[in-house]
């Protein structure tokens, strides 16, 4: 992961919440965490929730992102991702993004939004 992140030399990263259900999803914000602090946290590292409540637990957002004007744009790119059950994504009783969209919306006071934890850059390994 560091390696791959070294290539790119990003601003920002995004990765899986780490207190989430799903193996691979603690994994990967794991590794990211690592890579971040052991590359002297020279990005921003925000992480994002999937399937909160049933996956994604303990997520409080610090910030926010206004997806009104490209929320079809994501469903479209969501739903090519067909491996990953992109139906159930969006519309399963324990796992609903668009739930999610509209919520995290009514708490920005716009129609659609995603939101984030960003890492305020104190830990150190």
């Amino acid at each position: 992961m560091q390696a791959l992140i070294l290539a790119e030399n990003p601003d920002v990263v995004f990765t899986h919440w780490p207190i989430d259900t799903h193996k691979d999803h603690q994994v990967a914000s794991l590794l990211t965490v690592q890579s971040w602090a052991r590359m002297g946290k020279n990005f921003a590292l925000y992480f994002f929730e999937v399937c909160t409540g049933s996956q994604t637990t303990g997520f409080t957002p610090t910030d926010y992102v206004d997806i009104t004007l490209t929320q079809g744009q994501k469903r479209k790119a969501v739903f090519c991702h067909t491996s990953q059950n992109p139906k159930a994504i969006y519309e399963a009783d324990d796992c609903n993004h668009a739930l999610i969209e509209k919520f995290r919306g009514v708490e920005m006071n716009v129609a659609a939004a995603e939101a984030f934890v960003k890492m305020n850059g104190t830990l150190s390994m």
